[in-house]
């Protein structure tokens, strides 16, 4: 079986994003405080917090992953970690794909320059009284790997993203200084 660690030292290795354990630790009392149960992660990448969710108690996870050789990680971490009946893993591009089942949580973890794409594409996915989380607000993380001219372009589409959110009318957002910074979305 595989360890966090492993997938750590893999994901460090061969420069894969994956969240802070900062955020996975946030993300998992989130969920245990308002006794979340159903989550919808879109981007997987090789499953380190798809892992961490489905190891708790009565949370399953649904998870979409368009990379094929991360997808294909992310299964074989699923299996490692003894969760693969708690997770469904979709190889597909998640603007592509539909999905009718309701979530307590959606996850936002994909291509940042398709933020509001997904935001509003799922958005109907929510469960009442759930949230929509959003990550890498601060694109710290993100920036430490991209070119000057790659971390501009993805500056401003954080900055579109923000002035998306922040005209919404149905969306309360918080953000949140944990991880590499998210946006919190509750409808109002």
């Amino acid at each position: 079986m595989k360890t966090f660690e492993e997938i750590e030292a893999y994901a460090a290795k061969h420069f894969v994003p994956i969240a802070r354990k900062d955020f996975v630790e946030y993300f998992k009392n989130l969920i245990k405080e308002n006794n979340y149960h159903e989550v919808l992660e879109i981007g997987s990448a090789i499953g380190y917090t798809t892992c961490h969710l489905a190891l708790m108690d009565d949370v399953y996870v649904t998870t979409i992953e368009y990379n094929t050789e991360r997808h294909n990680l992310c299964v074989e971490n699923i299996n490692d970690m003894n969760v693969s009946h708690k997770v469904l893993a979709i190889h597909d591009d998640a603007l592509e794909v539909f999905i009718s089942q309701k979530f307590d949580v959606i996850f936002i973890d994909a291509a940042k320059a398709k933020n509001i794409k997904f935001f509003e594409k799922y958005k109907v996915n929510l469960k009442e009284n759930g949230i929509i989380i959003i990550d890498n607000i601060d694109l710290k993380d993100f920036k430490k790997n991209v070119s000057p001219k790659k971390a501009k372009f993805y500056e401003g589409k954080i900055e579109e993203l923000k002035d998306y959110l922040a005209s919404l009318e149905d969306f309360e957002v918080t953000y949140v200084e944990v991880g590499d910074g998210i946006a919190l979305l509750k409808q109002k």
